[in-house]
């Protein structure tokens, strides 16, 4: 059952080459440093992904390869071209589209501006979500039905709730300058 939602914003890449497309962009020293420290952070604080659904893009490719090469355990990694560019909207569609997993933890790693849109869709708040950010939610209790009310078998299921906002609190934004020794 899912109980935890992340969502992570690709770690730094490089502009070395301001010819290279901007899908086939690797990560710099400074994002695999980060990507790695987000991995242990992230461990360590007991949210670590049971599986991590992607962009394609290579930075994206490389920011979950760091993380979870910071992680014990197995992990499973998802990438999908949906991912890439896309708007908090078609994250969410992308999501709906593919159905809630059946993991503990799942993340989302994508980019801006939709991540830092999606962030703001879960928790009402505005954050820029610099790279490597990442935001922990966990799933709300279910209030204890009401004795007057019907019960949930009366009423119509509710597809998708998984993707509502009020079904999740903010738990964590860990920005990666804050893991900086």
């Amino acid at each position: 059952m899912l109980t935890h939602l992340l969502i992570m914003r690709h770690a730094k890449s490089s502009w070395k080459d301001p010819d290279f497309p901007d899908h086939q962009r690797p990560l710099n020293s400074r994002g695999r440093k980060a990507a790695s420290a987000m991995g242990d952070a992230l461990y360590k604080r007991g949210f670590a992904p049971d599986l991590i659904w992607s962009s394609d893009a290579q930075r994206t490719r490389e920011t979950a390869l760091g993380l979870v090469r910071a992680i014990p355990g197995p992990q499973t990694i998802m990438y999908g071209p949906e991912f890439y560019h896309a708007s908090a909207s078609d994250i969410l569609l992308t999501c709906q589209d593919n159905g809630q997993p059946n993991v503990s933890r799942l993340m989302l790693l994508v980019h801006n501006p939709g991540c830092a849109a999606l962030f703001e869709h879960f928790s009402g708040q505005f954050d820029s979500f610099p790279t490597a950010t990442c935001a922990i939610f966990e799933k709300k209790t279910p209030p204890a039905p009401q004795s007057d009310q019907p019960s949930s078998s009366d009423q119509p299921l509710e597809l998708d709730s998984w993707l509502l906002a009020d079904h999740w609190k903010l738990a964590d934004l860990i920005h990666p300058r804050s893991l900086s020794s």
